[in-house]
């Protein structure tokens, strides 16, 4: 099936087995606009399940399908078809668009096959990643422009929470279609 809309939307952002707590630290506070300040100091992820006394003791039925507490690899296929719609970032109203994947410390990007003169490129590229769970759960995806000098700049991206979607009952997994034509 093919979703005409972010999966995270479509799937409660994959949180159907662990969900995702921000972590404060100390009490919140309110400044004179009424923002509070939060102190956030990072995320707890997890499940939360609470059980009649008389179930508590069948451990077997409780820890079911949880895994276990060890690292995971898994390997990450991420297919790079297009983008659209990108913001220019050259002066002649244009980008020469290039795709980054980042987890961890591990990236790989497209960098000498960046796309000259186009905001909707059509990259066709497939990525490999070997990932550890749950010491590398973030995915980031991001779009730069190629500049022949200075820096390339950044043009967008997104961030991806993989073992969420791993462990989720609907487990993202994907296909692609044997034939692709632009």
């Amino acid at each position: 099936q093919i979703y005409n809309s972010e999966l995270e939307s479509e799937f409660d952002n994959f949180e159907d087995w662990l969900c995702i707590f921000p972590l404060h630290r100390g009490r919140t506070n309110e400044d004179e606009d009424g923002n509070e300040d939060e102190h956030f100091v990072g995320k707890y992820k997890g499940s939360f399940h609470v059980y009649p006394t008389e179930e508590a003791g069948k451990e077997h039925r409780i820890s079911q399908g949880i895994p276990r507490n060890r690292p995971i690899k898994v390997l990450v296929r991420v297919y790079i078809v297009k983008a659209t719609n990108l913001s220019p970032a050259d002066p002649n109203g244009k980008a020469d668009p290039y795709v980054m994947v980042t987890v961890g410390q591990e990236h790989k990007d497209t960098k000498e096959r960046y796309i000259p003169k186009q905001l909707n490129p059509v990259f066709g590229e497939v990525v490999e990643l070997t990932v550890s769970f749950p010491m590398e759960s973030e995915l980031t995806v991001a779009v730069f422009d190629h500049d022949l000098f200075g820096s390339d700049d950044l043009i967008g991206e997104t961030k991806i929470d993989l073992e969420n979607r791993f462990y989720s009952k609907h487990r993202a997994n994907c296909g692609v279609a044997s034939q692709y034509d632009m």
